[in-house]
């Protein structure tokens, strides 16, 4: 098999890419087509490829440019400014969700972790198909848009901590009780150096580029930042994710954001990002769930209806109307990338069992396939208007 690796990486990529140009056509996220890449060359259907060890390892890289991107993403200033509008949508987008997660592996299974870890994925929020869904609707800059992209913006923080927590918590727990407190002073440290580095390193590192003659090497640069954060993270016991995150948000904030974001975009996803969600699809068989029907049922069931829940309520803490909640919350239903990812991670560490990835895959294709018809219902069937103006 590694002998043909070369040939297999060609198939993955040239597929990935036609699949993903397929996806964006209908509407959907290209991470759609790429899990259903991997189901259909992997063992679920034809088994053309199997998972490899290097398969794996392009993958793990793929994950650090995404949440790097995601980092990168995140306009602190933009935030602060419209948190108000979209705090307690995504607060709600987070608790209810979370706490259905928990309680419905718990009641279950009886374990704590892995609850815990379901109660995150089913927080992370990917709201690109509500923006192409949105821009159709020409209602991407109102309100309700600016709301949902804000808010998941927000969740996706909340969610990063969350996952920070469990996975040092986890660490502390596995390692004995007496090293727990050990545990807790090195996400402590952890956060102290990534915060020392990025205020005090990182930008002025950046604004000198040009007299240093390094300006041409800023893709470069910034890869060096993002292996140190995320090595950083995992001496901590902490998920690599959570360093890249991190160094995404610093690096965000000089004058290179542009520049690194192109970049970035263009190397992770010719390659590294693609064989990631691919390789996701090659290690599961979704025809072999052991997961009992009602559990898997209720997995895609309440990962939807608690985001509608909880971000419609939040939505209505901030007084926007009855209809206009309905949209917001809606709009946050779609999961992909952060609960594939903490699922892979979890996975890698032990945390949850093999079908739960196989359960987060399919909720993640059934809550994309969803998201559009109820937006559009939200915005052509229910024109009710509200306290503010679009």
């Amino acid at each position: 098999m590694e002998n043909n690796i070369l040939l297999e990486l060609a198939v993955i990529i040239f597929f990935a890419k036609i699949l993903g140009a397929v996806s964006k056509k209908l509407k959907q996220p290209p991470v759609i087509g790429l899990l259903l890449l991997g189901v259909i060359i992997g063992p679920t259907l034809l088994n053309l490829i199997e998972s490899s060890e290097i398969i794996v390892w392009i993958g793990k890289i793929g994950v650090l440019f995404l949440l790097f991107e995601a980092g990168l993403e995140t306009d602190l200033k933009k935030i602060k400014s419209d948190s108000k509008m979209a705090f307690l949508p995504a607060l709600g987008g987070v608790i209810i969700p979370f706490l259905l997660g928990f309680f419905l592996n718990y009641i279950s299974s009886g374990e704590v972790i892995q609850s815990l870890v379901i109660g995150v994925i089913f927080t992370a929020t990917s709201v690109s198909v509500s923006i192409m869904t949105l821009i159709d609707l020409g209602k991407l800059k109102g309100v309700d848009g600016r709301c949902i992209v804000n808010a998941a913006i927000i969740d996706d923080i909340i969610g990063i901590l969350l996952l920070t927590f469990i996975f040092g918590l986890t660490a502390g727990i596995n390692s004995g009780s007496s090293n727990l407190v050990i545990s807790g002073i090195k996400i402590l440290v952890f956060f102290m150096v990534i915060f020392g580095i990025g205020i005090l390193l990182i930008k002025p590192f950046f604004l000198n580029l040009k007299k240093l003659l390094l300006e041409h090497t800023v893709i470069s640069m910034v890869i060096v930042v993002i292996f140190i954060y995320s090595w950083l993270a995992e001496s901590a016991g902490l998920a690599a994710i959570t360093g890249a995150y991190f160094a995404g948000l610093f690096i965000g904030q000089t004058e290179y954001r542009t520049t690194v974001r192109e970049g970035i975009n263009t190397l992770g996803k010719s390659i590294f990002v693609d064989v990631f969600f691919v390789g996701l699809g090659l290690e599961f068989n979704l025809f072999n769930i052991k997961t009992e029907p009602i559990y898997l049922i209720l997995f895609i069931v309440l990962a939807i209806l608690g985001k509608i829940i909880g971000s419609s309520f939040g939505a209505r803490l901030v007084k926007f109307d009855l209809m206009r909640s309905f949209r917001i919350g809606v709009g946050m239903i779609p999961r992909g990338e952060v609960a594939l990812i903490v699922a892979n991670m979890a996975l890698d560490n032990d945390l949850i069992s093999r079908d739960i990835i196989s359960a987060t895959i399919l909720m993640v294709i059934v809550s994309a396939l969803i998201t559009p018809i109820l937006l559009k219902f939200g915005f052509t069937r229910i024109k009710r208007k509200s306290f503010a103006k679009e």
